[in-house]
């Protein structure tokens, strides 16, 4: 094909301008990344009150990590631009946000003080721990306690959090209350779920406060309903599981 002086010229303009759009956005982006600490910015405005982290480089290049309430978010290194859902490395085959995932709620959980919480313990050698988050007005939740002591008797320690199914307006809310008022909590959640006899207390004191602490705590963690199941690794088990598929689940899952 012959091509005129005029297309060469033509040709040679356009190519020169992509070349020089191509440069001032690789020099835009070089300089949008060498400093992070504005990329969550666009963001913020977006999401008001809630607590967005700070970006951190991932495997895939252009691409940070952050988190703001419980959802794991992907920015391009201009802020402008957000991914929401799972990373995969296909070489790998790990799910890399699943990977971050676990690592944050096992950091919430885990600095959470355990004189605040019910818990039962592991009969004999403790082999794993299983956060619940509970609620009392939950038929399934009553369900899964009627099981525990198979889990304690498996090496389960079962720590529970308060967890009141629709906040401070929640059927549960009162007794969940009263239970964080029991000088005994693991006491006071048999009696709540019908595995002992007594009386619970007034639902006003100091501790009662942890229930709405809890709620916002679960909230963080991505609980969406009860029962919540966190193992000591993170990993998430969403409702009830009968025991003898709960267990190897649990055992199998830890740090």
């Amino acid at each position: 094909m012959i091509l005129n002086q005029s297309t060469v010229a033509k040709t040679s303009l356009k190519l020169l301008a992509v070349m020089s759009l191509s440069f001032s956005l690789n020099h835009v982006y070089a300089e949008s990344v060498s400093d992070t600490s504005n990329m969550t910015q666009l963001l913020k405005s977006r999401v008001g009150d809630v607590k967005v982290s700070d970006p951190v480089e991932t495997p895939a290049k252009g691409l940070y990590q952050t988190q703001f309430g419980s959802k794991i978010a992907y920015l391009t290194g201009d802020g402008r631009y957000i991914v929401i859902g799972d990373m995969i490395d296909l070489q790998s085959q790990v799910n890399l946000t699943e990977v971050a995932r676990r690592t944050v709620t096992n950091d919430i959980l885990s600095n959470i003080k355990t004189n605040k919480l019910a818990i039962f313990p592991a009969k004999n050698e403790r082999k794993a721990v299983l956060n619940v988050f509970t609620d009392t007005s939950c038929p399934y939740c009553k369900k899964l306690h009627e099981e525990v002591p198979e889990l304690q008797s498996a090496g389960i320690e079962v720590r529970y959090f308060p967890y009141p199914r629709g906040g401070n307006g929640g059927p549960g809310y009162k007794t969940l209350k009263q239970i964080w008022c029991s000088e005994d909590l693991s006491l006071g959640m048999d009696i709540a779920k019908g595995v002992a006899v007594g009386d619970l207390p007034s639902a006003e004191c100091a501790n009662a406060k942890f229930v709405d602490e809890s709620y916002d705590i679960g909230n963080e963690v991505g609980v969406s309903g009860t029962p919540a199941l966190f193992t000591s690794a993170g990993k998430k088990i969403d409702g009830y599981v009968p025991a003898n598929r709960l267990i190897p689940m649990v055992l199998n899952d830890v740090n």
